[in-house]
């Protein structure tokens, strides 16, 4: 089981303390809950420091700096790229990722198109824009171009985003299973959810409902029950 969601709950749910690394939970299952900060080090650290270094000049105070070069949910996106090493690895049988929330999740699932589409008409032209760009950038614009080294994390990246979304999108190889709870703006959410996977070619085959209210609850959690029970027709 691997956690990718940035407030790991996967300990407290295994009842044994997992870290970066697969730990050993019982004899056929191992959990790991990612290290974000260290996946984004080994996947972005040239465009970082670029970004910082560039920031730095303008004024922005170092720490303001480092916070603004890491975009909002590429934390959860290079811990997705954990999912495709162990794939990779050939070690597991059966590998269970628990996801952010929606909101969280949903926003990935673009990003792989937007790789293909940085490849395809970005990378080819690197050399003629670094070369066209350096002398405006120094003379008018005083900022340092990106380097190689930046050009080179975001190829990677790409390209390990894109091998990743094949996986996710293989239906002989991967399903996704939507969690919720039988509230009425939950079912919803889990509703566009649906949809958004169908349109991005994600095999959904399960939907796990939580927190429903059994028939013996008892006169003071009828008036809920009953509304559950109308949420989940």
């Amino acid at each position: 089981m691997i956690s990718t969601d940035p407030a790991h709950s996967l300990s407290k749910s295994l009842c044994e303390e997992v870290g970066g690394t697969p730990t050993r939970v019982s004899p056929r299952l191992w959990g790991q809950e990612v290290d974000a900060q260290a996946e984004m080090e080994r996947h972005w650290s040239g465009v970082q420091r670029w970004l910082g270094e560039l920031l730095i000049e303008r004024g922005v105070d170092r720490i303001s700096a480092e916070e603004l070069t890491v975009p909002p949910g590429m934390d959860e996106l290079f811990s997705l790229l954990r999912l495709q090493a162990q794939h990779r690895s050939g070690d597991w049988e059966v590998i269970v990722v628990d996801c952010a929330p929606t909101g969280e999740t949903l926003r990935l699932l673009s990003f792989p198109d937007v790789a293909r589409w940085w490849i395809q008409k970005v990378f080819p032209l690197e050399r003629q824009i670094l070369a066209a760009a350096r002398p405006i950038a120094a003379s008018v614009l005083d900022i340092p171009l990106p380097g190689h080294a930046v050009f080179a994390d975001i190829h990677r990246l790409s390209e390990n985003m894109i091998a990743m979304n094949e996986i996710l999108r293989d239906h002989e190889l991967c399903t996704v299973r939507l969690v919720m709870n039988p509230d009425k703006m939950v079912i919803g959410e889990a509703m566009r959810t649906f949809t958004y996977l169908n349109l991005y070619g994600y095999l959904a085959d399960a939907v796990v409902v939580n927190r429903v209210f059994p028939a013996e609850v008892g006169d003071y959690f009828a008036a809920w029950r009953t509304l559950q029970e109308e949420h989940l027709e």
